[in-house]
């Protein structure tokens, strides 16, 4: 198979593109606390559950501790998201940055996992691999082996447009 591979790096970002940077940004930042926090009201309201045959038994200051156990682990588990924010935020700052890159590439691997469908493609340098999370609907269009132009931003690894060649 004669194949060229091509990546061209640095393109700058269009208005469509900072749209969608922008709005990945406040999808997830709208929706955790809420999910969140009615995530640890239902684990607190099995608990709850669990203890009530108990309750009879507690004092004032256990009803404080126990609506502090909701507290903390909201805190510690709201600690883990924002970490996770932090990272996605520093790879959309980065690609803002730096732009976006286009590879004219094949299609050598695809993968899925819980969260996300991945193409990887052959690299320009020899045994170089680049793996993209694309559309659920791109990931069941293109086999291994396609030939495509990709454009996705460098730092999140994600697929802005993908044609087949």
């Amino acid at each position: 198979m004669d194949m060229e591979i091509q990546l061209e790096e640095n393109i700058p970002l269009n208005d469509e593109d900072l749209k969608h940077i922008a709005s990945m940004e406040e999808g997830v930042k709208k929706v955790l606390p809420m999910v969140l926090g009615g995530s640890i009201f239902l684990l607190m309201a099995f608990t709850a559950l669990l203890l009530k045959d108990h309750f009879a038994d507690f004092k004032y200051y256990d009803y404080i501790l126990f609506v502090g156990a909701g507290f903390a682990m909201y805190g510690f588990c709201y600690c883990f998201a924002w970490l996770v924010m932090s990272y996605d935020s520093a790879n959309w700052k980065k690609d803002k940055a730096r732009g976006k890159n286009k590879l004219i590439s094949v299609v050598i691997n695809r993968d899925k996992t819980e969260h996300a469908e991945y193409l990887t493609f052959a690299g320009p340098a020899k045994k170089d691999k680049i793996r993209i999370r694309v559309k659920p609907k791109d990931y069941s269009r293109y086999s291994v082996g396609t030939k495509l132009t990709v454009v996705y931003l460098k730092f999140s690894k994600e697929a802005l447009e993908l044609t087949e060649i």
